[in-house]
């Protein structure tokens, strides 16, 4: 097979998130294509070698699975990155912006949250014709839905409207271009001089650097598990249970039966069961709390922190140092 044939596909996750990571993996090879090699890779600081074998052989003959350590090249900023990290988030949210410098010779991937599950092939959604854009994205709909939100990314990110701000948890990444507008570099760049408090770190920087440069796909590629929101699942791509709302945690959880349906063909099925019957009703006091926070950030942004959009501007650049 020629590389016109080669589908690469990045996750991030550890050894903790495994057993949900296990069940996105598994659902990618149920409706993986014969006609593709999938090469799949997931960025960690840590991934342990009986993880890496059971998701091997979970796996159709032609996906390949690796682990790849981004540990070098996170350790010099991990006191900066951890500033901003809640209690929800870990410092693997930030791996995706450093793809297009760990793979120099790759032009082009997917990147995937590890919560999701795959009705349809990923190899549609790679070959997606991004142009000169850096990204193929979908509208975030868990901010669309809020209005605070909403006002956040409009004032603190400088998107116009807010169905303009992408969810970061599916990009279909055009490397070349990611590389040629220096986006990693102006993201440690912004990170050390400034740290902008933030409300969704990763994703609230690559909004702001990639605005103008970006392809919007169907919503169907990156729908989220909002109740009062569901579409028809034949419409349905890739199903993302965002946020709190996890089917292995909750009862209810729009599309849950997709999740179970391929978790069940998994090995860590026994895992994901235990997890939810032995989730508390302290830890789901704790998931309410953490979503009053997410608004509360989004507020205190304007009382208590500096604007990225009313910061920086592209002419900013054009003075900074990028080349190192």
């Amino acid at each position: 097979m020629t590389n016109n044939n080669k589908i690469t596909v990045f996750f991030a996750s550890d050894d903790r998130y495994f057993p949900y990571l296990a069940v996105a993996l598994k659902s990618l090879s149920d409706h993986a294509s014969d006609e593709y090699i999938y090469d799949v890779k997931i960025l960690s600081s840590e991934f342990s070698e009986e993880n890496l074998k059971i998701a091997r052989g979970m796996v159709k003959p032609n996906i390949h699975v690796d682990f790849c350590c981004i540990e070098k090249l996170i350790a010099p900023l991990r006191e900066a990155l951890k500033v901003r990290l809640r209690d929800y988030y870990s410092e693997s949210i930030y791996y995706r912006i450093f793809i297009p410098q760990l793979f120099p010779n790759l032009e082009k991937a997917v990147y995937l949250d590890s919560d999701i599950v795959l009705l349809d092939d990923v190899a549609k959604l790679y070959n997606t014709d991004l142009g000169d854009n850096i990204l193929g994205v979908v509208t975030d709909e868990s901010v669309i839905c809020v209005p605070i939100f909403c006002d956040y990314v409009k004032r603190h990110i400088g998107v116009k409207e807010p169905s303009e701000y992408f969810n970061s948890g599916v990009l279909v990444m055009n490397l070349g271009a990611f590389r040629q507008a220096k986006i990693r570099k102006k993201f440690v760049h912004l990170l050390l001089k400034y740290n902008f408090n933030t409300v969704a770190p990763d994703q609230d920087y690559l909004n702001f650097l990639c605005r103008g440069r970006l392809t919007y796909l169907d919503g169907g590629w990156n729908k989220h598990a909002i109740p009062g929101r569901e579409i028809p699942l034949e419409q349905v791509r890739i199903i993302h249970y965002n946020m709190f709302n996890k089917p292995w945690h909750y009862d209810g959880v729009p599309y849950d039966g997709e999740f179970w349906r391929v978790a069940k063909t998994t090995p860590l099925i026994d895992f994901l069961l235990k997890d939810k019957a032995e989730y508390t009703d302290e830890m789901r006091k704790l998931d309410m709390e953490g979503g009053k926070k997410l608004l509360d950030a989004a507020e205190d942004v304007f009382k208590n922190g500096m604007s990225i959009n009313e910061t920086v501007d592209h002419e900013y650049f054009l003075s900074v140092p990028l080349d190192a």
